[in-house]
């Protein structure tokens, strides 16, 4: 009987949450897209990095994300604008078996709950930058091999 009064107490990790989230926004994805829909994983977050030594504790203004989903690797990097409730997400498209090249020309969406924000297409690099107010439950969403297969990456809140 204690351990269910302690119960609501408990907290899921933020991190979990958020996979949770975007699991469900795939259903939505998938209803708009055809193909195969596949969710990345999240391979390093600067947040969750521990601080190095000799550096006090404190909010980074920057976070670095590294997402991985077979060869296909995304690293972003998500900033405040200064100034503004904005948000400022850059990128890059590689593929491990090629590392000296991005991945260009891939149709690239920013998605709020499974609804599309903004489109565009990495350029020759791979790269691809949005910027936004910041929602909460924001995934990009990449589609690849012609658009066969669609890579849904989600974008942690930005308040974490």
């Amino acid at each position: 009987m204690e351990f269910a009064k302690q119960e609501p107490n408990q907290q899921p990790p933020e991190s979990s949450v958020h996979v949770v989230k975007a699991s469900f926004a795939l259903r939505k994805i998938r209803s708009l897209e055809t193909g195969r829909v596949e969710l990345a994983k999240l391979v390093f977050d600067s947040a969750l990095a521990a601080a190095a030594s000799g550096f006090r504790g404190s909010a980074a203004s920057a976070r670095q994300l590294l997402y991985k989903s077979g060869s296909v690797c995304i690293d972003m990097y998500i900033q405040p604008k200064p100034g503004s409730e904005s948000m400022v997400l850059t990128g890059q498209l590689m593929d491990s078996m090629m590392p000296t090249h991005g991945i260009s020309g891939v149709p690239v969406s920013l998605l709020c709950d499974g609804n599309t924000l903004s489109r565009k297409q990495t350029n020759d690099f791979g790269e691809f930058d949005f910027g936004f107010e910041a929602p909460h439950d924001v995934q990009l969403a990449f589609g690849l091999d012609n658009n066969c297969r669609t890579l849904v990456v989600p974008v942690p809140d930005t308040a974490a």
